[in-house]
């Protein structure tokens, strides 16, 4: 019995997890902070951002130039308020194409967190992301 539980408690201990660190950055918009990943073939960074609204909520993942000051969709998932996915825009649909952070958006609100959260020399930063 007591290696049956030790069995169960390693393959636990062994999992990924999966757990959001959501953060406000803006009326009703939040970042996942674990979800921020730089991407050194780009010298970008990716992260999940979730808006909240009155009937759904909207999670976009976006990638980030922080360089050139520009942001680009790479996925879209609406789902209602009890997280039940109602519809998904991939790439295909979204464009892959760079935007200008417009100044007092919620793009602009994004784009100062990720800025704020990699405020730090690559070297740090590549022991606390995850780097793609």
């Amino acid at each position: 019995m007591k290696k049956l539980l030790t069995l169960f408690l390693l393959i636990g201990l062994a999992l990924p997890s999966f757990a959001a660190e959501w953060v406000k950055i803006g009326d009703s918009l939040y970042l996942d902070k674990a979800s921020v990943r730089y991407v050194s073939k780009n010298r970008t960074y990716k992260a999940w951002v979730k808006e909240v609204k009155p009937k759904e909520i909207v999670l976009y993942f976006n990638e980030y130039n922080l360089k050139e000051k520009e942001w680009r969709s790479l996925d879209v998932v609406t789902t209602d308020l009890k997280n039940n996915i109602k519809k998904r825009e991939t790439p295909n649909h979204v464009g892959l194409t760079w935007i200008n952070v417009v100044p007092d958006t919620n793009s602009s609100y994004e784009f100062e967190a990720i800025k704020k959260q990699v405020q730090k020399p690559l070297d740090v930063l590549e022991k606390e992301l995850y780097i793609d």
